[in-house]
């Protein structure tokens, strides 16, 4: 994002339907930067995860090529901090599917408002445009746009949370925080997106 504050919807005469556009424009944005920041806490303790496991096989490579028997120094404390680092990994997953969820929640929110527009014109009256360019609709498609990414995004991520503990290749280990931090399913354009949402209602100056 361009902005790493959160957007506040400026009070006007806005009232309907464009009240909940433009408010839902800001929860958008509010709600992406949330989703950075938990990805971001997420990511370090993945990564802990990972050293963790990584230090773990390659003290058990040395010892076997040693001839002894693989025994880490301490696998009670390492085992226990892995424990623990999941249970904060699993933590900040719940919160980000809880931030998808309101994606949906916002999506489903668009949708009514087109509804409702469309029960309005159905007797042939025109469609308004609320702010400059976009047809309602166009709110409702690119926000389906973009929380349809999250969807596949958050399947991918509780993928990696439920194997990153119990994997035991060091080069899947790495793909899995690879994954983690590009977030594949979440596509460049998402910034474009929010972008043009947020000057068409005018949280961004024109």
């Amino acid at each position: 994002m361009e902005s790493k504050t959160s957007v506040t919807p400026k009070k006007s005469a806005l009232t309907g339907s464009a009240r909940k556009i433009k408010d839902n424009a800001a929860d958008w944005h509010n709600l992406m930067l949330r989703w950075e920041s938990y990805n971001d806490a997420a990511f370090s303790a993945a990564s802990k995860i990972v050293n963790l496991k990584i230090s773990a096989l390659s003290y058990e490579k040395m010892m076997l090529s040693d001839g002894a028997e693989p025994a880490h120094e301490n696998p009670g404390k390492d085992k226990e901090e892995l424990e623990r680092l999941c249970s904060e990994l699993l933590e900040v997953l719940e919160k980000m599917q809880q931030m998808q969820q309101k994606m949906e929640k916002l999506t489903s929110t668009f949708k009514g408002v087109c509804d409702l527009e469309a029960y309005q014109c159905s007797a042939g009256n025109p469609r308004p445009i609320l702010f400059h360019t976009w047809p309602t609709t166009l709110f409702y498609e690119t926000s389906l746009k973009m929380s349809e990414m999250y969807k596949k995004e958050i399947c991918l991520k509780k993928t990696i949370v439920g194997e990153i503990a119990h994997t035991a290749e060091q080069d899947l280990l790495m793909v899995y925080l690879s994954c983690w931090l590009y977030q594949p399913y979440v596509e460049s354009s998402i910034k474009a997106l929010l972008e043009s949402m947020l000057l068409e209602t005018g949280h961004r100056p024109l």
